[in-house]
């Protein structure tokens, strides 16, 4: 053989061999935002402290992306227990409503938002090519307004994995926003599979929920002993766990207070202490939606499937910051780079 087709040979087996031992980089999506829920912009790669299985794991670049023109599903559960009780009912319906309507009112007006209603199925979809008057028309109407239209039992991770996939392909940014009370249809418990189907699309969940389970009776702040408290909502943990593990934020309202993640009271008070309350929470949720980073993140070779990861930020002396509010993906898809060929 000759020196130089020897040594060509030779270099493409060497080439060869790296491709195979390296895994290429990927993209994923973090938002970093500070206490009062903005994004913090001009963060280096050297800000991104990563590990997996005890290992670091590399984050060769980082920058922030305004997107105005993100996509999202905002899903608004029309099951029966949204309708609540009595008076209470009715301003739970009221609070679900325009948490939906002012996320239709801040969000760009470059980005695509499509609204659907579920049960135990998806019962009605405004597509973003609608347009959002339409989605307020009927948010607006007789026919929305009446709690006692609510029914059937709200099959909330199945609605899920449904926008998911009609959201294929996948882009970066997409995100589904769900309004529920989180009281999931027993029948339909397929949490694992709403995880797992986030993460190999790379969409985001983000969620606002009327956390009746939190429920607290004579002006007993949360944390307080009421006979006539109700037991946790374990679908209430689970989709916050689900909401956390696919990189999005979620927010919480409790009967009889006017402050998120706060309850004293039986009941839920729609007042104008409310209404900021859940305008500033859905802005904030926008925020997360349209501002973000992209990390080039590499895992190494031999990592396959779904691989957990943590991920912090940190000063310039490497200390974790603790003014800061990050969500990520808890899992990442492993090297899928193609083996050598023979």
């Amino acid at each position: 053989m000759k020196p130089l087709v020897l040594a060509f040979v030779m270099l493409l087996a060497c080439m060869r061999l790296g491709s195979a031992q390296e895994c290429p980089p990927q993209p994923v999506i973090v938002t970093v935002l500070n206490a009062r829920g903005l994004p913090i912009p001009d963060l280096p790669a050297s800000a991104f402290k990563a590990s997996s299985g005890g290992k670091t794991v590399s984050v060769t670049s980082a920058s922030l992306r305004s997107d105005p023109s993100t996509r999202t599903y905002v899903l608004l559960d029309v099951g029966a227990t949204m309708g609540g009780f009595g008076a209470q009912g009715i301003d739970k319906w009221k609070m679900a409503r325009a948490a939906a309507a002012d996320f239709l009112n801040v969000a760009p007006a470059q980005a695509e938002i499509s609204l659907s209603t579920f049960s135990a199925t998806i019962e009605r979809t405004f597509q973003s090519s609608d347009g959002r008057k339409a989605m307020q028309d009927w948010l607006d109407s007789p026919e929305s307004m009446r709690a006692a239209g609510l029914k059937g039992k709200a099959a909330i991770y199945r609605a899920i994995l449904e926008t998911a996939k009609a959201m294929e392909p996948a882009h970066p940014g997409d995100s589904i926003f769900v309004i529920t009370d989180a009281h999931n249809d027993k029948t339909f418990s397929m949490s694992a599979n709403v995880s797992e189907g986030m993460a190999l699309r790379g969409i985001r969940l983000f969620s606002f929920v009327l956390d009746d389970s939190h429920r607290a009776d004579n002006g007993i702040a949360a944390g307080g002993i009421s006979q006539s408290t109700p037991l946790p909502n374990p679908d209430a943990k689970i989709l916050t766990e689900l909401v956390r593990r696919s990189g999005g934020l979620g927010y919480a309202l409790y009967p009889g207070g006017n402050n998120i993640s706060r309850s004293f009271g039986l009941s839920y008070n729609y007042d104008d202490r409310t209404r900021q309350n859940v305008q500033s929470s859905v802005a904030e949720i926008e925020i997360a939606i349209s501002h973000f980073y992209i990390l080039s993140v590499s895992l190494r070779s031999d990592a396959r499937g779904l691989q957990d990861w943590q991920l912090e930020i940190v000063d310039e002396q490497g200390e974790k910051r603790k003014d800061v509010i990050v969500s990520y993906p808890a899992r990442l898809p492993g090297c899928v780079s193609e083996a050598a060929p023979h």
